[in-house]
């Protein structure tokens, strides 16, 4: 099977600085960062096969991440390591209604004026 060479990536000092801070950040996805090892190993000439074997992910996420770090050229770092939107249906709730949901879930339970300390059950039947 012939080996193609890959276009290579070439990045400007901005690109590389933001890109090697997201990899330093403790709170940036594991995806993302991921993300930014290869267009970082891309840069540096690291092959194909090497990066896959090096970060222990497939080859075709490589050349995915490589083409769509290419492709998206005017966007900015952060845009052009972000996924593409998915299929599927839209979302039942509006962001508005689901934190007026939580709201109302948060607040204390009242009952005739005074709070309940947690919720109970009053029985149905009278003792003699």
């Amino acid at each position: 099977m012939p080996r193609c060479t890959p276009i290579p990536v070439s990045l400007t000092d901005k690109e590389r600085t933001q890109l090697e801070a997201l990899v330093r950040q403790h709170t940036t996805a594991q995806q993302l960062a991921t993300r930014a090892r290869i267009i970082l190993a891309a840069d540096a000439g690291t092959g194909v096969h090497e990066t896959a074997a090096t970060l222990q992910v497939s080859r075709s996420l490589v050349q995915r991440w490589r083409r769509r770090w290419r492709e998206r050229a005017d966007h900015p770092v952060l845009e052009r390591l972000s996924d593409c939107p998915r299929s599927g249906t839209p979302p039942t709730f509006t962001p508005e209604q689901i934190c007026a949901i939580i709201a109302l879930a948060c607040e204390p339970a009242v009952r005739e004026g005074v709070k309940l300390a947690r919720w109970t059950h009053e029985p149905t039947f009278r003792t003699p």
